[in-house]
């Protein structure tokens, strides 16, 4: 298993990312092949980094509420699995921030 994130180009509202569980190894069995897609990647000032998690809207009367495709077994699977997305994300952000250099503000208040 493993989990892949494709960062936006521009940020779209608060979304910033969109991330996939691809089954590939041997030991993912006869799931190998597939990818769980879904996941969004979200950055807001109050609550910082989440994951929204892949799920379809229902409809009724007066109501509209979420159904979620991933349903966990164990109380922590969901933290767990959002904090490997995130890991996941922050370390390609991380690796791909554009570096600033310390002499380029120095320069701009002198003019």
């Amino acid at each position: 298993m493993q989990i892949k994130v494709m960062p936006f180009l521009t940020k779209k509202g608060n979304r910033v990312a969109k991330a996939a569980i691809e089954f590939s190894s041997d030991t993912d069995g006869f799931m190998r092949g597939c990818q769980l897609v879904g996941f969004t990647i979200c950055d807001e000032p109050e609550k910082g980094l989440f994951v929204l998690f892949p799920c379809s809207l229902v409809k009724r009367e007066q109501d509209t509420k979420p159904y979620f495709f991933l349903r966990p077994l164990t109380e922590t699977f969901l933290s767990d699995l959002e904090s490997a997305i995130l890991d996941t994300y922050e370390s390609m952000v991380a690796f791909n921030s554009p570096r600033i250099s310390q002499a380029a503000p120095q320069s701009a208040t002198k003019a």
